[in-house]
């Protein structure tokens, strides 16, 4: 057994055995079967609505909590027991309804762990806090926002501490994006929703208490349809990007820079296009490695990005060959700042590993700018062949120059 499973079935030990020694509130045992019964049944059924959502190569699924409750009512002992059935059950379902469902058995245990950990610590916090809230009022709704913050807080860290022990999470800024899944109003009806089953289980009102569960499965049930509809809308809008934009420079590529062009003949826009060009690349690469070239093509992407001002565009157009459309600017204007460009490139410096060590890389890039109003499609793809021919010019006449031609 790795590691990772020692791990797993170590914090099930800890929350079992926590359940088994601590507390247990002073409730019938047939009232306590049925109450585990009751949420393990209507959380199964939930469960069979969730969303996953994707981190890395990892889906998490995302559903309600309802063991705060339970917690609250009936110890941890119950909170236990209900996540260990729950968690089995919903295994189980699965391994039967997807032939293709290969998580591990193991992870059913860490799943038990993290929630009856978090529900337990609730627990106690709600004994701890509650006397101090009866006279504020809505204190009790308050408390129950509290309890449901500190157990999102509590179960998505044990998670992200499992992905930094298995290194899919290796930077504190990937961590701080683990936490951009919360939501306020949907961590307000979880505390509502839990508040409302404790207050049933303390008088005993199993219709009202059902009719909470049905009520939050139906309302789920009918959004549940819009809420996939805009995750998959935003999975098409993600390949959608993926699809037009370079992979290692972030920069749009030629097929986005296509349909730009197809898009701007209609607009008869007056705009600069420049080819710019890094100088000598071949020699970077043949120098130190394709590694080291690489950092520098996304320094000059970066680079060349940064003199962009609102409506401009940047495409890597091929190899270490970089196109922009200067928008909204007069030729002068695109000179003027081409010639910034050009010149603090220059004096910058990029850093890249070679051999286990950092390397300072300094280099230069041509360009060549044709301005024009276009008017049509053909004449974009022209203006963008006039700007290559520019930019040749410049380097036959000595490299780190601009060539600009005034087409209007």
């Amino acid at each position: 057994m790795n590691r990772q499973n020692v791990m797993m079935m170590l914090l099930f030990l800890i929350a079992t055995s926590i359940a088994v020694f601590s507390q247990r509130p002073d409730i019938p045992i047939m009232h306590f079967l049925m109450t585990v019964a009751v949420f393990v049944f209507f959380s199964v059924i939930y469960s069979q609505l969730r969303l996953k959502i994707k981190y890395g190569d990892t889906e998490l699924d995302y559903a309600i909590n309802y063991g705060i409750a339970i917690a609250l009512f009936a110890g941890p002992l119950g909170a236990v027991i209900y996540e260990i059935f729950y968690n089995v059950s919903v295994h189980l379902i699965n391994k039967w309804r997807k032939p293709d469902y290969r998580k591990p058995f193991l992870y059913v245990f860490y799943n038990i762990s993290i929630f009856s950990f978090a529900n337990i610590f609730c627990f106690y916090l709600y004994g701890l806090l509650s006397p101090l809230v009866e006279d504020i009022p809505f204190g009790f709704w308050l408390l129950f926002a509290i309890l449901v913050f500190i157990t999102n807080l509590l179960t998505d860290t044990f998670i992200l501490i499992h992905f930094i022990f298995i290194k899919k999470i290796n930077s504190f800024r990937e961590a701080l994006n683990f936490y951009d899944n919360w939501n306020g109003l949907d961590l307000g009806k979880t505390a509502l929703i839990n508040g409302f089953l404790f207050i049933f289980l303390i008088e005993g009102s199993w219709d009202l208490l059902i009719g909470v569960f049905l009520l939050n499965y139906f309302v789920s049930q009918s959004i549940f349809p819009i809420l996939q509809n805009l995750k998959d809308k935003d999975d098409r809008d993600k390949f959608m990007k993926m699809a037009y934009r370079d992979a290692l420079t972030g920069a749009n590529n030629r097929a986005f820079m296509d349909l730009k062009m197809r898009e701007l003949s209609d607009s008869g826009e007056t705009f600069g296009i420049v080819v710019a060009d890094i100088d000598r690349f071949k020699t970077v690469n043949d120098s130190y490695n394709h590694a080291v070239g690489d950092e520098v093509l996304k320094h000059f992407a970066a680079f060349l990005k940064s003199y962009l001002r609102e409506g401009d565009l940047l495409f890597r157009s091929g190899g270490e060959e970089f196109t922009l459309f200067f928008r909204n600017s007069t030729f002068e204007e695109i000179q003027e700042r081409l010639e910034n460009l050009r010149s603090n490139l220059a004096d910058s410096v990029t850093t890249a590993d070679f051999n286990d060590e950092p390397v300072e890389i300094s280099y230069t890039a041509s360009f060549g700018l044709y301005y024009k109003k276009f008017e049509d499609h053909p004449s974009i793809e022209k203006g963008y062949i006039f700007a290559d021919n520019l930019l040749f010019e410049s380097k036959r006449a000595g490299r780190n120059r601009i060539t600009a031609e005034n087409g209007l």
